[in-house]
């Protein structure tokens, strides 16, 4: 699953924790990602992937958010797939978890194995 290659990228490129949802107990730092979107046609997939950035400081969430996207920008090449194109993104605090959040969203495109 696409979601397995993306978190393993991550973890092994990132200095921080990467989660597929919110954990009961939220670190200072971490990055929390999910697929909002998936197609499928002629044996291609196309995913949209949301990144949320979260620091203790908004500083901390924006330099988060520039080590997600430059280490998306060279996933495709990383792991073989067709493209990771960034589709946009922005400063979104968490009113719900009171914390600071950059979002980014990712268009990827890949044959699955």
């Amino acid at each position: 699953m696409i979601e397995n290659r993306i978190r393993e990228y991550l973890l092994a490129n990132i200095y921080t924790a990467v989660y597929l949802e919110t954990p009961k107990d939220m670190p200072d730092e971490c990055v929390i990602f999910r697929i909002v979107d998936r197609s499928w046609q002629n044996l291609i997939d196309k995913v949209t992937v949301e990144f949320n950035c979260y620091g203790k400081s908004k500083e901390k969430a924006m330099e988060l958010d520039a080590n997600v996207r430059r280490l998306m920008n060279a996933f495709a090449e990383e792991y073989d797939i067709s493209s990771s194109k960034l589709s946009g993104g922005n400063d979104a605090n968490d009113t719900t978890l009171r914390r600071y959040r950059y979002r980014v969203f990712y268009n990827v495109t890949y044959m699955e194995e």
